[in-house]
């Protein structure tokens, strides 16, 4: 409920406050050995409401399907972290 997010410089900690907890729960999910697939945005958001039964003041910012993957793909390849990271400048 965006109403009740905190905010600070003029944004709203929903949108955060929920990535953490999405996070979160792919996370549990991935430590039982469920699939997760984060769907962020490519979706009709009244259409969801309507067939979950979410009230109009609510915001759907992110849905997630969680279930038994068909298979277990190999890990990808990571770029080495002194690519990624910086120490103390930009």
């Amino acid at each position: 409920d965006p109403t009740l997010s905190g905010t600070r410089f003029d944004q709203r900690y929903y949108l955060l406050d929920m990535g953490i907890s999405m996070e979160h729960i792919i996370l549990a999910a991935a430590e039982k050995d469920l699939g997760t697939c984060w769907i962020g945005g490519q979706y009709d958001e009244p259409s969801i409401k309507q067939a979950l039964g979410i009230p109009d003041e609510i915001r759907v910012v992110a849905l997630t399907p969680i279930g038994y993957p068909a298979e277990t793909p190999s890990p990808k390849d990571r770029k080495p972290l002194d690519e990624i990271v910086s120490h103390e400048k930009w």
